[in-house]
């Protein structure tokens, strides 16, 4: 063998070691540091091509079905710049944005091991104890870099997201009870309070109150799940009329029953601008339905229908009319296609990770409705990572 032949493999073989602590150092990044998670995700992308895992792509599309419709959503925004009514720099950054759904199979071909996964989880779990910790002593006042309004390192939003499935998580780990079930508990009741108490971030309430059902119906009887029912109906009345926490949801609950009204009040409270967005973006999406405006019309397009400047949009806090107005209905349906496809072989998979994979979906279907999590930065590399650590499995297993 030539030296360059072995200084290729020698590369090859260390790319491989690095990759996976990799991805797991992006993780805990996405949880604190924009920065960092940028440039861990372009390392990860070298080494993508340093380790000439590239070649192996086919072959993962085709094992794994999740990462090809992923892949096939990301290229679609692709297809979406070419008869795009966007400058060219704005398809590009939302290319950019859209990025996390290439993430998705290049990160599975990282982790074809358990021992691989298991770092990965791991950091997931120190990651979020981290964001407790931290959200906590800035609840308390002891540390001040409340930037966002609220105790949490990243915004309300995202900490809620990340939080509600780490409680999952730990329910999960409790209900097993092999190793550290007490913790678990205590993390478990922590998240809690967190995304009730500290955090109030509605998308992360509605995930966990989600999560918890979806827990009672994969592990529990149906003796058992009734009480559970009971207990979140009881404990949700008595947060709603009896905790100064709750004025949120409250909150939402009145601008949603102003905005039905035959003549709609509070059009431009919180919720009431998501339903105006929602409902523009419809209109917009009629206008061409099938392939829509092109990859990053959505402000300019939005512009052009609404004039009130108060009203303007970027975002119509909506995963599907985002999709939708960019890319028609055949966009939306392949987003919804890659959606499906999590559903359908989160059940080909080893109990502990169909359930967390089953989670993990259930939490982007809510997220997408109230939110565009993979055009926001830390949603998108979250939700990536972790779709990518949970389907990795499901290529191992069809290899055997």
């Amino acid at each position: 063998m030539n030296f360059n032949a072995k200084l290729v493999q020698l590369v090859h073989l260390r790319a491989h070691q690095y990759e996976s602590f990799i991805v797991a150092l992006l993780l805990v990044s996405i949880y604190f540091s924009t920065a960092l998670a940028i440039i861990l995700s372009a390392l990860l992308g070298l080494v993508w091509l340093l380790s000439a895992q590239f070649i192996e792509l086919p072959g993962v599309l085709k094992r794994n079905p999740v990462a090809a419709c992923s892949m096939l959503s990301f290229l679609w925004f692709l297809l979406g710049s070419c008869y795009t009514s966007a400058t060219s720099g704005e398809a590009f950054s939302m290319i950019m944005k859209y990025r996390e759904l290439l993430f998705i199979p290049i990160f599975i071909s990282f982790l074809t091991t358990e021992l691989y996964r298991s770092w990965v989880w791991k950091a997931f779990c120190i990651a979020s104890v981290l964001a407790l910790f931290v959200s906590y002593l800035m609840y308390f006042g002891i540390l001040d870099l409340n930037v966002h309004g609220d105790p949490s390192f990243k915004n309300r939003i995202a900490h809620s997201v990340f939080i509600s499935f780490f409680a999952f998580y730990c329910a999960h780990k409790a209900y097993d009870g092999l190793h550290y079930k007490k913790l678990h508990i205590v993390l478990f009741v922590v998240c809690l309070h967190n995304l009730f108490f500290v955090v109030p971030g509605r998308t992360g309430q509605l995930i966990v109150i989600a999560l918890i059902l979806l827990f009672a119906i994969q592990r529990l009887g149906n003796k058992q799940r009734l009480l559970i029912v009971i207990a979140v109906l009881l404990s949700l009345t008595f947060y709603l009329n009896f905790s100064d926490k709750a004025s949120r949801i409250n909150e939402g609950i009145a601008n949603t029953q102003a905005y039905l009204k035959p003549v709609p009040e509070q059009t431009e409270s919180p919720m009431g601008l998501r339903y105006t967005f929602w409902g523009n973006s419809l209109k917009l999406i009629l206008e061409k339905p099938l392939l829509g405006h092109g990859t990053g019309s959505y402000s300019r397009e939005y512009r052009r229908l609404v004039q009130d400047e108060r009203l303007v949009s970027k975002n119509p806090h909506n995963e599907f009319f985002m999709i939708g107005v960019q890319l028609g209905l055949i966009g939306l349906f392949i987003y919804l296609g890659f959606l499906g496809s999590q559903y359908y072989y989160a059940k080909k998979l080893p109990n502990h990770e169909k359930w967390f994979a089953q989670g993990l979906l259930l939490s982007l279907m809510i997220t997408s409705s109230f939110n565009s999590p993979f055009l926001d930065h830390n949603e998108g590399h979250w939700f990536g990572t972790m779709i990518a650590l949970c389907f990795a499995s499901l290529q191992v297993k069809a290899r055997v």
